[in-house]
């Protein structure tokens, strides 16, 4: 152990038990805040997820993928969702915590992993660091079905490579193939950045039984399993996109966006943190060109450095959406990374040993504050302290609804149905503008009401109301409002959200909702 282990084991045990304890301490703590929240609201793609771990709890059914999808494999996070709905019951609050606790296990498992190459003090300053990282902050809570089930299993993943190479064994790499089979079918996001790594270790091992045994798995998921057959892979303007995947990189970093829209503003300390690993990016691209021309090789470093690259190459390539959250892979290795190289410059006395600690509570201090910052967070408008709770509008609108007498709506956004769906218990079901949806029986519900004659309302966001996409009036009312004769009728909840209690077949077919022939 360094002398900079030592002093900073001063301040935190270094036992490896103590360390695990205090790293999911740390991870619960830092997202109080956004728990506590006025702000707090499960998104659409949530309440979908939500929506499964109930019916799995429930014994209805066992979902294996996100609702209307081939691709991104639920079963675990729906399956997390399940336990805690069957303990604190069915809401927003037991969904977060069942998704932070999977998150909390790859936390950990990537904290081990480090313990074995680094020693545990070095990896319990590292692993703090990512826990605190804002590109994290939201998603390490988000049931959005794949992202944090991969995160885990990369963090497994890494484990496992990790261990004693004196003892081989079939299992292990059995194993090894299964979680790449997992990490391919929930979000193969996170492959090309675990693909430089897995490459390394069986090249040093040298042993083509490891290598076989690792891929039987992974092979016959490919064989068996079609995924993401129908998807259109490619990016037609590889130069032109350049600007776009830079505030692409930024976005990320900050962790302050929703889909493709930036949540503005980011506060100071999430601001900084994400120019700073904007900066410690483009550093690690010079010190691996310094590293070469000196030949000062590390292989860890190179590797790590190649995880990186490989994650934004391939998104860069392969896709031709900007959204953040698809590189969400390239924080852990590059936090592991830009902590390794902090521990080789200190131990060639390049960097003061002082200045290693003050920049590692630096660290911990800003990320500290922004994850206070995201109490704030509000993917859908700003949310003053003097308005209302996300979530008690959304209640409005369902005892509006409820209170007169009616259980089926149609939605005006296609992600507000499900937030409609979930946050009543089901007792209103929802349908969106097209024919057919995720799960099939709400929509041959919904239809079914207005066919029998059964009383129907629209709900949506107003155009005034801030909701992504709405400044292209009219996509939010759909221009209800000059469709009726008594627009005064419509009742709004806070300027935020509309319903129109007096829908009919003419109203519906103007609006552009579609029904099956």
């Amino acid at each position: 152990m360094t002398s900079v282990d030592a002093r900073l084991s001063e301040a935190v045990p270094v036992d490896r038990y103590v360390s695990l304890a205090v790293l999911a301490g740390l991870s619960v703590l830092s997202r109080l805040p956004q728990l506590l929240s006025p702000n707090l609201l499960l998104d659409g793609d949530e309440c979908t997820l939500g929506l499964m771990a109930k019916h799995l709890a429930q014994g209805r059914e066992f979902p294996i993928f996100f609702y209307g999808q081939h691709y991104g494999f639920s079963a675990v996070e729906a399956g997390a969702g399940a336990v805690t709905f069957l303990l604190f019951g069915v809401g927003q609050l037991p969904l977060k915590v069942a998704m932070l606790s999977l998150w909390t296990a790859g936390v950990l498992f990537l904290f081990l992993g480090l313990a074995r190459l680094l020693g545990t003090a070095r990896a319990f300053w590292i692993t703090s660091v990512f826990v605190l990282t804002p590109a994290w902050a939201v998603w390490s809570m988000k049931a959005r079905g794949g992202y944090i089930t991969s995160f885990a299993a990369t963090s497994v993943l890494f484990w496992l490579l990790a261990q004693d190479r004196a003892r081989p064994s079939i299992m292990r790499w059995l194993l090894a193939g299964a979680l790449t089979s997992l990490i391919y079918l929930a979000q193969p996001v996170w492959l090309p950045g675990a693909l430089p790594i897995l490459i390394a270790v069986f090249v040093s091992r040298r042993r083509l039984s490891d290598a076989v045994c690792y891929l039987i798995v992974p092979a016959a998921t490919v064989v068996l399993v079609k995924t993401w057959g129908d998807s259109a892979l490619g990016n037609a303007d590889l130069l032109g996109s350049v600007p776009a995947v830079m505030h692409q990189i930024y976005m990320n970093f900050t962790g302050a966006y929703y889909l493709s829209w930036a949540v503005d503003p980011p506060g100071p300390a999430t601001k900084i943190l994400a120019w700073a690993w904007c900066a410690m990016l483009a550093g690690a691209v010079v010190l691996q060109i310094y590293r070469v021309v000196a030949r000062r090789y590390h292989p860890l470093s190179h590797l790590l450095f190649l995880s990186v690259c490989a994650t934004l190459a391939a998104e860069w390539m392969l896709l031709h959406t900007r959204d953040a959250r698809y590189l969400l892979p390239i924080s852990g290795p590059l936090v592991l990374l830009a902590g390794l190289e902090a521990v080789d410059l200190v131990e060639r006395r390049l960097l003061p040993k002082m200045a290693a600690i003050a920049l590692t509570f630096a660290m911990l201090g800003l990320g500290t504050l922004s994850m206070r910052e995201f109490a704030n967070f509000a993917y859908l408008w700003g949310n003053p302290p003097n308005r209302l709770a996300e979530a008690k509008r959304l209640r409005q609108v369902i005892d509006y609804v409820k209170a007169r007498g009616i259980r089926h709506v149609f939605s005006m956004n296609g992600l507000l149905e499900w937030q409609l769906i979930f946050y009543s218990d089901e007792d209103v079901v929802a349908r969106f503008q097209m024919a057919q949806d995720r799960y099939p029986p709400y929509v041959r519900a919904v239809d079914r009401a207005l066919s029998n004659g059964e009383p129907v309302a629209v709900v949506g966001y107003t155009d005034t109301s801030g909701a992504p996409g709405c400044a292209a009036i009219p996509i939010c009312t759909g221009g209800i409002e000059r469709l009726i004769v008594d627009p005064g009728s419509l009742f709004t909840v806070d300027g935020k959200y509309f319903v129109y209690a007096r829908a009919n077949r003419d109203l519906l077919d103007k609006l552009g909702f579609r029904f099956p022939d």
